[in-house]
Protein backbone atom coordinates (compact mmCIF):
# COMPACT_ATOMS: atom_id res chain seq x y z
CA UNK A 1 0.00 0.00 0.00
CA UNK A 2 1.00 3.31 -0.60
CA UNK A 3 1.87 5.18 2.89
CA UNK A 4 -0.03 8.34 1.99
CA UNK A 5 -2.93 6.50 1.63
CA UNK A 6 -2.60 3.64 4.19
CA UNK A 7 -4.46 2.89 7.19
CA UNK A 8 -2.34 3.23 10.43
CA UNK A 9 -3.93 0.07 11.52
CA UNK A 10 -2.07 -3.11 11.15
CA UNK A 11 -3.64 -5.77 8.19
CA UNK A 12 -5.07 -8.61 10.18
CA UNK A 13 -3.41 -12.07 9.04
CA UNK A 14 -6.27 -12.98 7.98
CA UNK A 15 -8.56 -11.73 4.80
CA UNK A 16 -11.94 -10.19 5.70
CA UNK A 17 -15.13 -11.97 4.34
CA UNK A 18 -16.96 -8.93 2.49
CA UNK A 19 -20.32 -11.60 1.98
CA UNK A 20 -21.48 -14.78 1.60
CA UNK A 21 -22.41 -16.74 -1.56
CA UNK A 22 -24.42 -19.53 -0.10
CA UNK A 23 -21.99 -21.11 2.18
CA UNK A 24 -19.06 -19.83 0.53
CA UNK A 25 -17.30 -16.86 2.75
CA UNK A 26 -16.37 -14.31 0.04
CA UNK A 27 -12.90 -11.81 0.99
CA UNK A 28 -11.23 -8.58 0.19
CA UNK A 29 -8.27 -10.99 -0.92
CA UNK A 30 -10.39 -13.03 -3.94
CA UNK A 31 -12.15 -9.55 -4.94
CA UNK A 32 -8.72 -8.43 -5.47
CA UNK A 33 -7.28 -11.54 -7.06
CA UNK A 34 -10.09 -11.59 -9.59
CA UNK A 35 -9.47 -7.92 -10.58
CA UNK A 36 -5.68 -8.98 -11.05
CA UNK A 37 -7.01 -12.40 -13.14
CA UNK A 38 -9.30 -9.84 -15.21
CA UNK A 39 -6.46 -7.13 -15.26
CA UNK A 40 -4.22 -10.19 -16.97
CA UNK A 41 -6.43 -11.39 -19.32
CA UNK A 42 -7.05 -7.61 -20.49
CA UNK A 43 -2.70 -7.19 -20.86
CA UNK A 44 -2.46 -10.60 -23.19
CA UNK A 45 -5.69 -9.31 -25.31
CA UNK A 46 -3.80 -5.78 -25.56
CA UNK A 47 -0.67 -7.30 -26.45
CA UNK A 48 -2.09 -9.63 -28.99
CA UNK A 49 -3.80 -7.18 -30.38
CA UNK A 50 -0.64 -5.07 -30.52
CA UNK A 51 1.52 -7.81 -32.05
CA UNK A 52 -1.33 -8.14 -34.94
CA UNK A 53 -2.00 -4.16 -35.99
CA UNK A 54 1.42 -2.44 -34.29
CA UNK A 55 4.15 -5.42 -34.77
CA UNK A 56 6.69 -2.30 -33.92
CA UNK A 57 5.17 -0.24 -30.63
CA UNK A 58 7.01 -0.81 -27.91
CA UNK A 59 4.68 -2.31 -25.62
CA UNK A 60 4.68 -5.65 -28.16
CA UNK A 61 8.22 -4.99 -27.94
CA UNK A 62 8.33 -5.08 -24.33
CA UNK A 63 5.99 -8.13 -23.65
CA UNK A 64 8.00 -10.15 -26.39
CA UNK A 65 11.40 -9.67 -24.78
CA UNK A 66 10.18 -10.41 -21.33
CA UNK A 67 8.54 -13.60 -22.82
CA UNK A 68 11.48 -14.69 -24.90
CA UNK A 69 13.73 -14.35 -21.35
CA UNK A 70 10.99 -16.62 -19.42
CA UNK A 71 11.16 -19.37 -22.14
CA UNK A 72 15.00 -18.90 -22.98
CA UNK A 73 15.25 -19.22 -18.57
CA UNK A 74 12.54 -22.50 -19.07
CA UNK A 75 14.68 -23.83 -21.82
CA UNK A 76 17.90 -24.08 -19.98
CA UNK A 77 15.57 -25.86 -16.94
CA UNK A 78 13.75 -28.54 -18.93
CA UNK A 79 17.16 -28.71 -21.67
CA UNK A 80 14.07 -29.62 -24.58
CA UNK A 81 12.24 -26.82 -26.44
CA UNK A 82 8.83 -29.18 -26.97
CA UNK A 83 8.80 -29.92 -23.19
CA UNK A 84 9.90 -25.66 -22.22
CA UNK A 85 7.02 -24.80 -24.43
CA UNK A 86 4.29 -27.55 -23.46
CA UNK A 87 4.78 -26.15 -19.83
CA UNK A 88 5.19 -22.66 -20.69
CA UNK A 89 1.49 -21.38 -21.51
CA UNK A 90 1.01 -22.34 -17.29
CA UNK A 91 4.46 -21.18 -15.98
CA UNK A 92 4.52 -17.86 -17.88
CA UNK A 93 0.92 -17.29 -16.31
CA UNK A 94 1.58 -18.33 -12.75
CA UNK A 95 4.85 -15.88 -13.02
CA UNK A 96 3.00 -12.59 -14.37
CA UNK A 97 -0.51 -13.32 -12.34
CA UNK A 98 1.63 -13.46 -8.94
CA UNK A 99 3.71 -10.87 -10.13
CA UNK A 100 0.62 -8.46 -10.46
CA UNK A 101 -0.77 -9.51 -7.32
CA UNK A 102 2.24 -8.93 -5.56
CA UNK A 103 2.67 -5.35 -6.88
CA UNK A 104 -1.06 -4.26 -6.25
CA UNK A 105 -0.45 -4.18 -2.26
CA UNK A 106 1.66 -1.18 -3.18
CA UNK A 107 -1.43 0.81 -4.91
CA UNK A 108 -3.19 3.62 -3.75
CA UNK A 109 -6.93 2.54 -1.63
CA UNK A 110 -5.70 -0.90 -1.28
CA UNK A 111 -6.28 -1.91 2.86
CA UNK A 112 -7.28 1.64 3.53
CA UNK A 113 -10.35 1.95 1.39
CA UNK A 114 -13.26 0.37 4.16
CA UNK A 115 -17.13 -0.20 3.99
CA UNK A 116 -19.24 -1.77 6.93
CA UNK A 117 -20.01 -5.30 7.10
CA UNK A 118 -22.48 -6.16 10.04
CA UNK A 119 -21.51 -3.10 11.68
CA UNK A 120 -17.59 -3.53 11.52
CA UNK A 121 -15.23 -1.80 9.41
CA UNK A 122 -13.65 -3.91 6.66
CA UNK A 123 -10.87 -3.35 4.12
CA UNK A 124 -12.52 -3.46 0.37
CA UNK A 125 -9.22 -4.38 -1.34
CA UNK A 126 -6.36 -6.87 -0.13
CA UNK A 127 -3.60 -8.25 -2.33
CA UNK A 128 -4.35 -11.96 -3.16
CA UNK A 129 -0.82 -13.32 -2.52
CA UNK A 130 -1.07 -11.92 1.40
CA UNK A 131 -3.49 -14.00 1.89
CA UNK A 132 -2.11 -17.92 2.83
CA UNK A 133 -5.63 -19.85 1.47
CA UNK A 134 -4.77 -17.90 -2.21
CA UNK A 135 -0.84 -18.71 -2.06
CA UNK A 136 -2.00 -22.58 -0.45
CA UNK A 137 -4.62 -22.61 -3.96
CA UNK A 138 -1.67 -21.79 -6.40
CA UNK A 139 0.89 -24.57 -4.61
CA UNK A 140 -1.73 -27.33 -5.25
CA UNK A 141 -2.44 -26.64 -8.29
CA UNK A 142 1.18 -26.11 -9.33
CA UNK A 143 1.97 -29.89 -7.74
CA UNK A 144 -1.03 -31.07 -9.00
CA UNK A 145 0.34 -30.25 -12.35
CA UNK A 146 3.65 -31.81 -11.26
CA UNK A 147 1.71 -35.01 -10.71
CA UNK A 148 -0.36 -34.75 -13.61
CA UNK A 149 2.39 -34.87 -16.09
CA UNK A 150 4.51 -37.05 -13.71
CA UNK A 151 1.86 -39.74 -14.34
CA UNK A 152 1.55 -38.92 -17.82
CA UNK A 153 5.28 -38.95 -18.96
CA UNK A 154 6.35 -42.51 -16.96
CA UNK A 155 2.88 -43.80 -16.53
CA UNK A 156 1.26 -45.12 -13.09
CA UNK A 157 3.88 -47.53 -12.89
CA UNK A 158 7.25 -45.69 -13.05
CA UNK A 159 5.35 -42.86 -10.91
CA UNK A 160 5.00 -45.70 -7.91
CA UNK A 161 8.68 -46.48 -8.80
CA UNK A 162 9.14 -42.89 -8.16
CA UNK A 163 8.89 -42.99 -4.86
CA UNK A 164 9.86 -46.64 -4.43
CA UNK A 165 12.31 -47.46 -6.62
CA UNK A 166 14.57 -50.32 -5.40
CA UNK A 167 14.12 -53.82 -3.54
CA UNK A 168 10.75 -53.72 -2.04
CA UNK A 169 12.30 -56.30 -0.09
CA UNK A 170 14.46 -54.21 1.62
CA UNK A 171 12.84 -51.87 4.68
CA UNK A 172 15.16 -49.03 3.42
CA UNK A 173 13.45 -48.42 0.08
CA UNK A 174 10.18 -48.00 2.47
CA UNK A 175 12.11 -45.32 4.21
CA UNK A 176 13.13 -43.79 1.32
CA UNK A 177 9.68 -43.69 0.06
CA UNK A 178 7.97 -42.47 2.68
CA UNK A 179 10.85 -39.64 3.08
CA UNK A 180 10.45 -38.45 -0.64
CA UNK A 181 6.36 -38.40 -0.03
CA UNK A 182 7.28 -36.15 2.91
CA UNK A 183 9.25 -34.24 0.32
CA UNK A 184 6.57 -33.88 -1.88
CA UNK A 185 4.08 -32.18 1.48
CA UNK A 186 7.50 -29.82 2.12
CA UNK A 187 7.01 -28.59 -0.98
CA UNK A 188 3.63 -27.06 -1.05
CA UNK A 189 4.09 -25.88 2.69
CA UNK A 190 7.39 -24.01 1.39
CA UNK A 191 5.69 -23.33 -1.75
CA UNK A 192 2.80 -21.26 -0.37
CA UNK A 193 4.53 -20.00 3.14
CA UNK A 194 7.66 -18.28 1.10
CA UNK A 195 5.31 -16.26 -1.24
CA UNK A 196 3.13 -15.70 1.77
CA UNK A 197 5.10 -14.71 4.28
CA UNK A 198 7.44 -12.00 2.08
CA UNK A 199 4.62 -10.35 0.48
CA UNK A 200 2.65 -10.33 3.74
CA UNK A 201 5.38 -9.22 5.88
CA UNK A 202 6.67 -6.62 3.08
CA UNK A 203 3.36 -4.82 3.84
CA UNK A 204 3.05 -5.03 7.15
CA UNK A 205 6.12 -3.74 7.13
CA UNK A 206 5.84 -0.61 5.37
CA UNK A 207 2.81 0.00 7.29
CA UNK A 208 5.03 0.54 10.46
CA UNK A 209 7.17 2.60 8.80
CA UNK A 210 4.98 4.63 7.91
CA UNK A 211 2.95 4.78 11.60
CA UNK A 212 5.95 5.35 12.88
CA UNK A 213 7.37 8.22 10.72
CA UNK A 214 4.16 10.09 11.25
CA UNK A 215 4.29 12.97 8.38
CA UNK A 216 7.18 11.72 6.92
CA UNK A 217 5.52 8.16 6.46
CA UNK A 218 6.06 8.92 2.54
CA UNK A 219 9.84 10.02 3.02
CA UNK A 220 10.41 6.92 5.28
CA UNK A 221 8.64 3.76 3.11
CA UNK A 222 10.12 5.18 -0.33
CA UNK A 223 13.20 3.09 -0.22
CA UNK A 224 11.39 0.17 1.29
CA UNK A 225 8.73 0.73 -1.71
CA UNK A 226 11.70 -0.10 -4.01
CA UNK A 227 13.15 -2.87 -2.10
CA UNK A 228 9.22 -4.22 -2.59
CA UNK A 229 9.08 -4.22 -5.92
CA UNK A 230 12.36 -6.28 -6.55
CA UNK A 231 11.16 -8.56 -3.66
CA UNK A 232 8.12 -8.83 -5.67
CA UNK A 233 10.00 -9.96 -9.35
CA UNK A 234 12.17 -12.23 -7.36
CA UNK A 235 8.92 -14.31 -5.59
CA UNK A 236 7.26 -14.48 -8.94
CA UNK A 237 10.37 -15.99 -10.67
CA UNK A 238 11.02 -18.36 -7.89
CA UNK A 239 7.94 -19.75 -7.95
CA UNK A 240 7.58 -20.11 -11.20
CA UNK A 241 11.25 -21.84 -11.48
CA UNK A 242 10.77 -23.97 -8.45
CA UNK A 243 7.32 -25.46 -10.09
CA UNK A 244 9.22 -25.88 -12.96
CA UNK A 245 12.38 -27.38 -11.55
CA UNK A 246 9.22 -30.01 -9.86
CA UNK A 247 8.33 -30.90 -13.32
CA UNK A 248 11.86 -31.83 -14.85
CA UNK A 249 12.57 -33.70 -11.46
CA UNK A 250 9.17 -35.33 -11.66
CA UNK A 251 9.21 -36.72 -14.94
CA UNK A 252 12.82 -37.59 -15.08
CA UNK A 253 12.84 -40.62 -14.19
CA UNK A 254 15.57 -42.74 -14.99
CA UNK A 255 18.56 -41.57 -12.81
CA UNK A 256 16.85 -41.16 -10.11
CA UNK A 257 15.70 -44.74 -9.81
CA UNK A 258 19.22 -45.76 -9.80
CA UNK A 259 20.50 -43.54 -7.14
CA UNK A 260 17.34 -44.65 -4.78
CA UNK A 261 18.81 -48.09 -5.84
CA UNK A 262 21.91 -47.76 -5.01
CA UNK A 263 21.14 -46.15 -1.58
CA UNK A 264 18.58 -48.73 -0.63
CA UNK A 265 21.09 -51.39 -1.73
CA UNK A 266 23.88 -50.35 0.38
CA UNK A 267 22.00 -49.23 3.25
CA UNK A 268 20.82 -53.13 2.79
CA UNK A 269 24.85 -54.66 2.54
Amino acid sequence: MLPFFASSDAQPLAPQILFHLGPLPFTNSMLFGIIGAIFLLGLFGMVAKATQLWPKSRFAFSVETLVETILGLLLESFGDRKKAMRHFPLLFTLFVFILINNLSGLLPGVDSITLGVAGVSVSLFRSWTTDLNATIAMAVLSLGTVHYYAVRDIGVKGYIHHFFSGNLKNPMTYFIGLNELFGEILRLVTLSLRLFGVIYGGEALLSAIASLAGNFGWAATLPVMFLEIFVSLVQAYLFMMLTASYIVMSTTHGEESESHEAVAAGAGA
